[in-house]
């Protein structure tokens, strides 16, 4: 009895290791036209229904943005990996930028529309995302438009960088993200492809500046805020501020985009066989509620740092990490499937996966880069 009980226990013992080396090996795989297309299909309804994605600004008015931006940006991958994606998504991209067009959108950032010129000093967040859709718009689609105001606000952003002490524009007064300004650099990146302007060429510019100032010591990744005053670093990498910046790098500095993230993955994140998990923080391990950047963190891990880093891992062709964090991503959220939609309920905790979070994690899905 005794024998056998042994055999047992080297079985199981076999078993469960050859299932975890199985899964660990697995790879991760874009989902086919008919999940993405339902997936795409709850973003567009979101987006003409607007009451879900409104009812984010009492979280903080950003999402309402980013919920536009994110879904314009999905679209725009699939469009470009697919062309029978090519009308809906240019459906989507043209609603979200007459959303984000709405004074209660773009109020938030103090921006007079009726008085904006090629000198208006707003914030570069709002104009980073809206530009950035109105690249997309121009790339996918023969109606001009937006052509104009993609002009305008391309050639403010141009001149304001060319004019700035750090290479980095406010999103808020006396407030400089570099996350928001990787942003405004893709649009610029994205509007020299459209309309052959020389507007991608500050993106070198700022690679160069911010390789020589902004990365951190210990892990040569990029820090989240300068001093607007000094130019100096005023807070450290966060996974949720790196993995953003490194989504719009990958547009105008491919290589310099990799590199980040192989050193966001080298310094920021635990590999436990069948998940790899990202930190928030280098070597922090802190459970707390965090901040709306953040959201909760549970022993130094922030769901932003993983979804962002989904991104990364299929970006730079990593896919046994991305195999990783969409299977974790599926293990903290179940999928809806109905209506001939597709969207993610989280589970174990009382958390809205809202519009926003659908549409980042779809564009992370489909990490593609922006060219014809």
């Amino acid at each position: 009895m005794k024998k056998r009980k042994i055999i047992i226990s080297i079985s199981i013992f076999l078993l469960l290791g050859l299932t975890f080396t199985f899964l660990s090996a697995q790879k991760y795989e874009i989902p086919d036209n008919k999940e993405l297309n339902k997936r795409l299909n709850y973003l567009k309804r979101a987006i003409n229904e607007q009451s879900e994605i409104n009812a984010l600004s009492s979280q903080n008015p950003e999402f309402v943005l980013f919920s536009y931006a994110f879904s314009a940006y999905s679209a725009t991958n699939l469009a470009l990996k697919d062309s029978i994606f090519k009308k809906k998504a240019v459906n989507i991209i043209k609603t979200s930028i007459e959303k984000t067009l709405q004074e209660d959108v773009y109020s938030w950032y103090n921006i007079d529309f009726e008085q904006f010129t090629q000198n208006s000093d707003y914030s570069v967040l709002y104009l980073g995302h809206l530009n950035l859709m109105l690249g997309c718009y121009r790339l996918l689609s023969d109606n001009q438009e937006f052509n104009r105001l993609n002009d305008k606000i391309s050639k403010n952003l141009f001149e304001r960088y060319q004019k700035s002490k750090f290479l980095n524009l406010e999103s808020y007064p006396s407030q400089i993200w570099l996350p928001d300004n990787s942003v405004a650099l893709a649009s610029l990146k994205l509007h020299e492809h459209n309309a052959k302007s020389n507007y991608g060429s500050i993106c070198k510019k700022w690679t160069d500046f911010v390789k020589q100032h902004y990365l951190d010591e210990k892990t040569s990744v990029l820090c989240s805020k300068i001093d607007a005053q000094t130019g100096e670093i005023s807070e450290e990498p966060r996974g949720s501020m790196l993995g953003w910046s490194i989504m719009f790098i990958y547009q105008f500095d491919e290589d310099f985009a990799k590199t980040l993230y192989k050193n966001y993955k080298k310094h920021f994140s635990t590999n436990f066989l069948i998940f790899r998990l990202f930190k928030e923080r280098y070597k922090n391990s802190e459970t707390s509620t965090g901040d709306i950047d953040s959201g909760l963190i549970l022993f130094g891990y922030s769901i932003p740092a993983n979804e962002f880093a989904f991104f990364g891992a299929v970006m730079a062709n990593d896919l046994r990490t991305a195999k990783q964090i969409e299977r974790l991503i599926n293990f903290g959220a179940k999928i809806i499937n109905k209506n001939n939609e597709i969207k993610y309920k989280i589970r174990f905790i009382n958390y809205n996966f809202s519009p926003m979070q659908e549409a980042l994690v779809l564009f992370s899905m489909t990490a593609t880069k922006w060219t014809k």
